[in-house]
């Protein structure tokens, strides 16, 4: 199985965002070791972590949308929602027991392809807004990326 690598035109320009990107991109790789060592317990592990970590960038990116006034926030938490519930499914899935490295497979491919087609075609069209609001609001940034991830670089 591929590994897959970040590449300069899925980059917003908004580094922290940028940053938060590369880092699902690698728990989705850390997925893909995980399925090929056919470590259940290391696929499970990874899941989590993956679903974590995804919620987690859709709340910040939401806060920093909101912050910066964004128009088409709500449309655009319907669509982390929707992407959300699916996961829930695929996670429900996997702990019902059925071939935890197919579901993993399909996760994997799923939320590759999800990931690039919502950078492109929707946080995209969020960039001008926010990118306007960034420095004046770096201690917000700041602060939001201590509470929900537990550090504050922003390099915003």
């Amino acid at each position: 199985m591929e590994m897959y690598e970040w590449t300069a035109d899925l980059n917003l320009g908004i580094e922290v965002i940028d940053a938060q990107h590369r880092q699902i991109v690698q728990y989705i790789n850390d997925l893909t070791r995980a399925i090929s060592s056919e470590d259940v317990d290391d696929v499970f592990d990874v899941m989590e972590r993956l679903r974590d970590y995804t919620l987690d960038h859709f709340a910040f990116e939401e806060q920093l949308m909101n912050q910066a006034g964004y128009v088409l926030l709500s449309a655009h938490q319907m669509v982390h929602r929707r992407f959300e519930d699916k996961i829930a499914r695929m996670q429900e899935e996997l702990t019902s027991g059925r071939d935890p490295f197919g579901i993993a497979r399909r996760v994997r491919t799923s939320l590759m392809a999800w990931l690039i087609q919502h950078i492109r075609h929707e946080d995209v069209d969020y960039v001008p807004v926010v990118k306007k609001v960034l420095k004046r609001e770096e201690s917000w940034i700041n602060s939001s990326l201590k509470r929900i991830f537990g550090n504050s670089t922003s390099n915003a």
